[in-house]
């Protein structure tokens, strides 16, 4: 590995949909790959260390996050990793949140209102969490594809089952779970304080109580809008996440479901393989269905189902899905700041934090 003169020594794994990868080592030159230790899919060059992300959007490519690993000159074992969520037109959104949700709670510790420390640190532990499960999420569709495309070429629309999917459901689930979490943690924040109600630990009991208190209120009315049941979208996250964890899973929801493996246009020249998990379209419905069981009256009617053609204009993408979600939830962390009753601040650490003995490790 050789570096480059005005290129900070650091590599860049940058996850784009799907399961392709952009890699760049220190220096200007891009390999589009196939998954990890996929095929070379094309190479280019950008022209600055900062371009490497205005360059993948402007070739069609959407990026759910990037892995920096720094300390080039150590053994793999001891490099450090960071993955950061990557949002258009908003960067590193999660992480800037994330640090003033901690910021937060190292204020209102010093300030001694506890409740506040308790609940501002369990939020930026939310993110934290989110965004550690969407790294894995891109890992496992990243393994997948390349896995597939090993002995085969990339086909146009093929639905198949393979060994490496269960990484993947384990991901989307894990995904689902830990933002519905973070739902909640925020609504317990907003009920203590914006609304005064201490008793709410949960989105549900939130909408619940600004529907009859009818408060006028900025973020009360955020709340109501995104929890309407048609159109809402924390109210379809919601409905997802109650399908998968309450009556079946992604894989089984609908009788039983194929994995997509399938091509897709990013340009007038380049047209990309991609894994293609496809969410329910309809997942309202789905679930008032599959609440009353089985969805499938019959067999010839759940053999119809199993050769569906699926469309990602109905049936979003689980990845790209869940990655809208971590931004949309990322928002919403970072309007709450502003009711914060005590602002964030600086953390500093000095000679009096320090208990002990302070020793620097090194091989």
């Amino acid at each position: 590995m050789t570096s480059h003169p005005v290129w900070p020594d650091v590599l860049r794994v940058s996850w784009l949909t799907g399961g392709v990868v952009a890699i760049n080592e220190p220096g200007p030159k891009i390999h589009l790959i196939a998954g990890l230790n996929g095929a070379t899919i094309q190479t280019f060059e950008i022209s600055s260390y900062s371009s490497l992300y205005e360059s993948l959007q402007l070739q069609g490519f959407q990026i759910m996050g990037t892995t920096f690993v720094v300390d080039l000159h150590l053994p793999d074992e001891d490099r450090r990793h960071e993955f950061r969520t990557f949002f258009r037109n908003k960067g590193w959104l999660a992480w800037e949140v994330k640090h003033k949700w901690r910021r937060i709670a190292v204020a209102a510790g010093i300030a001694k209102n506890l409740p506040l420390m308790d609940v501002a640190s369990r939020i930026a532990s939310g993110i934290t969490y989110t965004e550690s499960r969407l790294s894995d999420l891109v890992n496992a569709y990243s393994l997948q594809l390349s896995a597939l495309l090993r002995y085969e070429g990339p086909k146009q629309y093929e639905a198949f089952k393979h060994y490496t999917s269960l990484e993947v459901y384990k991901g989307i689930h894990a995904l689902f779970w830990e933002m519905a979490v973070l739902r909640d943690t925020l609504a317990e924040f907003a009920a203590r304080f914006c609304f005064s109600e201490p008793a709410i630990f949960s989105m549900k009991g939130l909408r619940k109580t600004l529907k009859k208190l009818a408060v006028k209120d900025q973020i009360a009315d955020e709340i109501l809008r995104i929890n309407q049941s048609s159109g809402g979208w924390l109210a379809t996250f919601t409905a997802y996440r109650n399908c998968f964890t309450h009556l079946a899973s992604l894989e089984q929801v609908e009788g039983t479901t194929f994995v997509v493996q399938d091509m897709r246009r990013v340009s007038e020249s380049l047209s990309i393989p991609q894994v293609y998990y496809p969410l329910p379209g309809e997942i309202e419905k789905l679930l008032e269905k599959r609440s009353r069981g089985f969805p499938f009256a019959s067999l010839e009617e759940f053999r119809e189902a199993l050769s569906r053609h699926h469309d990602r204009n109905f049936e979003p993408d689980a990845l790209e899905y869940l990655h809208s979600c971590a931004t949309r939830f990322a928002e919403f962390a970072d309007e709450l700041v502003s009711r914060s009753p005590v602002p964030p601040q600086p953390i500093h650490i000095g000679p009096k934090d320090i208990i002990g003995e302070v020793r620097v490790m090194s091989r």
